[in-house]
């Protein structure tokens, strides 16, 4: 484990650290502020100084195929999903993976790999979580912390170590002849799964529910027209 105060990304910092030293399977890079925070698709992470987690995982993921990466995603969503059911039991994974309460997103996930012979190098999971921070300027209507949902401050050490107890207990055991127990977990947190829901893609909005996720991430929608409809990442966008 290692603490920083600031830092431009904590998944750049290691990303730049696993390329000039060997680095043990969980290391952990945490940090009290990112000056270029990165959510999805290089977008930002608003987060005030020292209120909340920030922290990335070096796991050299080789017993990951490469075509089911996807399945690296659910065990740190799945992990996040279950040490916060301590403090919030409502806690849901949006697909792909952010950590939502009350329809708003507690927590992101951004994971980077490396690939060298057809096979995962290692990976990189960035994760940012909401825990003690009171007002959210960029995104107000979005976001939520634990601090707002519980009315009181969150020790982020204790957290921080239930956290990361939490994933790499779930990416220790994981053997992928048993990969449909985690994607059973993974669905089992799905919100969207029990209802139709509005969605849209390339200017069409349509009702839909969540059947299943693939290996590779490739969400499964059955339209309320009784058609199965599959969408890999930013390709649907899930309507209020």
């Amino acid at each position: 484990m290692e603490y920083l105060t600031t830092v431009d990304s904590t998944n750049n910092y290691l990303k730049k650290l696993a390329s000039e030293h060997i680095l043990p399977d969980g290391y952990c890079v945490c940090a009290d502020f990112q000056t270029l925070g990165r959510g999805q698709v290089d977008s930002n992470w608003e987060s005030a100084k020292g209120e909340n987690l920030l922290f990335s995982i070096y796991f050299e993921a080789g017993k990951i195929p490469l075509n089911e990466q996807f399945l690296l995603s659910e065990i740190v969503s799945v992990g996040i999903g279950n040490a916060l059911k301590k403090y919030v039991p409502d806690v849901k994974i949006k697909w792909a993976n952010d950590i939502f309460v009350n329809n708003k997103k507690l927590a992101g996930i951004l994971i980077e790999t490396v690939i060298q012979n057809s096979k995962m190098k290692y990976a990189i999971v960035g994760v940012g979580l909401n825990v003690n921070q009171l007002e959210f300027i960029q995104n107000r209507t979005t976001a939520i912390s634990l601090r707002q949902i519980l009315g009181k401050q969150i020790d982020r050490d204790e957290l921080l170590t239930e956290l990361l107890t939490e994933i790499n207990l779930l990416y220790g055991n994981f053997e992928v002849n048993s990969k449909y127990n985690l994607e059973n977990e993974y669905f089992k947190l799905l919100c969207r799964t029990d209802n139709f829901y509005e969605y849209s893609s390339e200017g069409e909005t349509f009702r839909a529910k969540i059947v299943s996720v693939d290996s590779d991430g490739c969400l499964n929608l059955l339209t309320d027209k009784d058609l199965i409809r599959k969408f890999y990442f930013k390709q649907v966008k899930f309507l209020i």
